[in-house]
């Protein structure tokens, strides 16, 4: 895979997780491949690596390590603060919900290899996560990781003692997932239609006695800056916000052109001189996430469907369907289920 395909991510956590390997006492140089390993040597010198290095290298060792609570096992071990300039953020937001649109307005930043959303049914909000990036045997333990510090976050801004209604992971139950319930401390339903931590939605605007406003803009600031010096690719830049946007339908031209520091005419003339054009990376996302929903939703629906490709009615996303994947739902169900391949089920079977 190479960086064009899937973005770049902050070395930070690669270099995290290899400190955590040597003191859990795996040996990645035996549990991965040559080409994963020199990603980890790299690593220590490296400021940016491909995206797609941590989710691979999260589910390599997991998997030959038999270790499937690797991922959540890692979160609660890292430096929270030690993920590059966005972990910054997280101790001066003012609201849950605050930090969380923060990390999406910035997640850039950190890493292309998962975007989140925040949605919201009746009484309860659920902090969902979805890969990015081609994952060559999966990406469960990465999802695990990421919402373990989404976990880590909440009762750091609002107490330790926090408790989510219930976790929510699109794979089977591991053997064993005792690890899992002593951290999440809520019930965790496997083989859900997505990855995502579900609280009550008034935990959103809860106040945070932690919050320094004045540290937060300074902070901002600074975040704002490093994006006008982002050493990744401009269209990696415009994919990511069009896939953080698209469930609030503000996956539009003049947005995603404001969040990106241009005006919407310079965001399509640069986008133009680099062989392609915001229409056309649009439909590439909502394909992308059309694929993904019908490869991990076990009940799916066009309501859902329609939400998830920033539509307002199910009709919208047939038709998309139809006109950019030349198929129908039934089909694409059908043929993403069939080519789900065996690794995750060595790890959860």
């Amino acid at each position: 895979m190479s960086t064009a395909e899937t973005g770049l991510a902050h070395a930070s956590a690669t270099r995290q997780f290899a400190q955590f390997a040597e003191v859990a006492g795996l040996d990645l140089r035996r549990l991965c491949p040559a080409e994963l390993h020199a990603f980890v040597e790299q690593a220590r010198t490296a400021e940016w690596l491909p995206a797609h290095v941590q989710v691979d290298l999260l589910q390599t060792v997991a998997i030959e390590a038999g270790r499937p609570d690797l991922g959540v096992a890692f979160a609660m071990w890292c430096n929270i603060r030690g993920f590059g300039p966005v972990s910054l953020l997280w101790d001066h937001c003012s609201t849950l919900d605050e930090a969380t649109r923060l990390t999406r307005r910035y997640m850039h930043l950190e890493s292309a290899a998962m975007r989140s959303s925040t949605d919201i049914t009746g009484h309860e909000a659920a902090l969902r996560h979805v890969l990015m990036v081609p994952a060559r045997l999966g990406g469960s333990q990465y999802l695990q990781g990421t919402l373990t510090l989404q976990l880590r976050i909440a009762r750091m801004m609002l107490g330790d003692e926090w408790l989510p209604i219930r976790l929510e992971l699109d794979h089977p139950a591991p053997p064993s997932h005792r690890y899992h319930q002593t951290v999440f401390r809520c019930p965790i339903v496997f083989e859900s239609d997505r990855c995502a931590l579900v609280f009550r939605k008034s935990d959103l605007h809860r106040p945070s006695p932690r919050a320094n406003p004045n540290m937060r803009q300074y902070l901002e600031r600074q975040l704002a800056q490093a994006g006008s010096q982002w050493p990744g690719d401009l269209v990696q830049q415009v994919r990511y916000f069009i896939a953080s946007n698209l469930t609030e339908r503000k996956a539009n031209l003049a947005h995603v052109a404001g969040l990106a520091g241009l005006s919407p005419q310079s965001l399509q003339r640069r986008l133009a001189e680099r062989g392609t054009s915001f229409a056309l990376i649009l439909e590439q996302v909502r394909k992308q996430t059309a694929d993904e929903y019908f490869r991990s939703a076990r009940r799916p629906n066009l309501t859902e469907l329609s939400h998830r490709l920033g539509y307002t009615d199910a009709s919208a996303a047939s038709r998309f369907l139809r006109q950019h994947m030349a198929t129908g739902a039934r089909a694409l169900l059908a043929q993403v289920r069939s080519a789900k391949a065996m690794p995750e089920r060595r790890l959860y079977g």
